[in-house]
Order: C-alpha cells, then sequence, then structure tokens
C-alpha cells in the first residue's frame, strides 16, 4: 500500500504538490504573461517580449493594456519591425487597464508606451476594429479586428489582434 510518507520518501512528493497548482485561468488573478501563455496563438508574440526583456515589466504590478497579435499577424510584419526589440514591442503596451469600453470612453483613443496611439475606428461589439495613428494624428497605419477582448489579467487586460500596429 502507497502512504503519503513512502510516496514523499520516493520523490513523489513534488508530483503531489504540483498536482495541486491551479491552471491559469482569465479571470483576473494572473500576470498578463501566465494568461498569454495560455493563448497558443499569440506565443510568438510572447517569445518577442521575452527576448526583448518586457516579461519582468509585464509580471509586474501594471496596470497595462497588451494589444497581442496572432501568430499569423505577427509573422506578416516585416523582419526588421519583429526584431526592433523592445521599442517596436512599446506599440503593443499601453498603461492602464483599459478594456474596449474604458476605450470607448476616453474617446476611442488609447495612448501606447511607444507615443503611438491606437485609435478604435469601428467593427462590431464583438470584433471592435482598431487603427494605428501618429501621436495626436489621424490613422494611418495597419489596422486590425480584435478577435478576443477583454482578456483580464492581475496586472492588466490583453485584447487578442487578429493584424499588427505600426503606424502608416
Amino acid at each position: 500500500m502507497i502512504t503519503r510518507r513512502s510516496l514523499f520518501a520516493a520523490g513523489g512528493g513534488a508530483l503531489l504538490l504540483s498536482a495541486c497548482e491551479s491552471p491559469v485561468t482569465l479571470d483576473g488573478r494572473f500576470p498578463i504573461m501566465d494568461v498569454l501563455g495560455t493563448q497558443p496563438d499569440v506565443s510568438d508574440f510572447r517569445s518577442a517580449l521575452r527576448r526583448a526583456e518586457l516579461a519582468d515589466l509585464l509580471n509586474g504590478p501594471g496596470p497595462y493594456t497588451v494589444f497581442a497579435p496572432t501568430n499569423l499577424a505577427w509573422a506578416a510584419t516585416s523582419e526588421q519591425f519583429r526584431n526592433g526589440g523592445a521599442a517596436s514591442l512599446r506599440n503593443f503596451i499601453a498603461g492602464g487597464r483599459l478594456r474596449t469600453p474604458d476605450i470607448q470612453a476616453r474617446g476611442n483613443r488609447v495612448r501606447m508606451l511607444s507615443g503611438i496611439d491606437v485609435v478604435m475606428v469601428g467593427g462590431s461589439a464583438t470584433e471592435p476594429r482598431v487603427q494605428a495613428a501618429r501621436a495626436g494624428a489621424a490613422p494611418s497605419g495597419a489596422s486590425a479586428s480584435i478577435v478576443r477582448p477583454n482578456l483580464l489579467c492581475s496586472n492588466g487586460v490583453i485584447h487578442i489582434l487578429q493584424g499588427a500596429l505600426i503606424p502608416g
């Protein structure tokens, strides 16, 4: 018969304890980087954040809003942009916990850490459309649909995009 004592003596304690860990959920209890890790279709973007040493920022207290492009959208950007490091990636991060209604309440415009703006330019209630713009200017860059809005995190919110936000 296996007892707790024999299980721990055989090194099974770690196995038993790991089974007690709760999975990452989208209920606002986990930080941005952990929640991004649950979304396989943004794994390339998450890897880029780690390479650019922005993971600590997005695991910190925040709050931040991240517009995360899907792997397909990320791959469609230029190699120069993908390899632009933290400077390029700041186009996708804003200060504050901004769900789509919060963005609408701000006149549909959000200032990103890079200094560009992201502007809500239409779409539908379930898939709003956003577009990049130079600070204070009219939208002129690439636009994208938010295919999964308002993923709540302990330190912010994530919006999954079907495109990359690059100002024109």
